[in-house]
């Protein structure tokens, strides 16, 4: 799925193009956030409902064969103070999208996920009930 990625910026760019494709296809109305200085990357309306989502890559394969997806922040664009910023801390999160190198989906609820993780793991048996769907670049998006 990454690999024609050149850079981790790009992998995210692939990333958030996935998850607005998925969001898309499964009746969501997408909203785009103008700036990127708010902790989500995207809001999706459902027939009223509203949640902020935080799209996330994971292309690190672990020997137990499930995918590494950071969820901490180490102060993008220049402004870490030294102290990683958990995802999973913040209040204006309401889901986490993951979109793994094989291009399986996940979205997991954040009060699913301990509030000071610094990963989440998919793949396995934990979150086996949030996949959502594979995504493959040469067809449709399938659920």
């Amino acid at each position: 799925m990454f690999q024609d990625a050149s850079n981790t910026r790009k992998q995210g760019d692939i990333g958030l193009a996935v998850a607005i494709g998925w969001f898309g296809t499964n009746g969501y109305t997408v909203s785009i956030p103008l700036t990127d200085a708010q902790d989500y990357d995207l809001i999706v309306d459902k027939e009223g409902e509203l949640l902020r989502i935080q799209v996330r890559t994971a292309s690190q394969l672990r020997s137990s064969g499930a995918y590494r997806a950071g969820v901490r922040v180490n102060g993008g664009n220049r402004s870490w103070n030294g102290v990683s910023k958990h995802c999973t801390q913040s209040p204006n999160i309401d889901a986490f999208f993951i979109v793994c190198a094989d291009g399986s989906m996940y979205l997991i609820p954040k009060a699913s996920v301990s509030g000071h993780m610094s990963e989440i793991c998919v793949g396995g048996a934990k979150w086996h009930d949030c996949c959502v769907g594979t995504h493959n670049k040469n067809t449709a998006l399938s659920s």
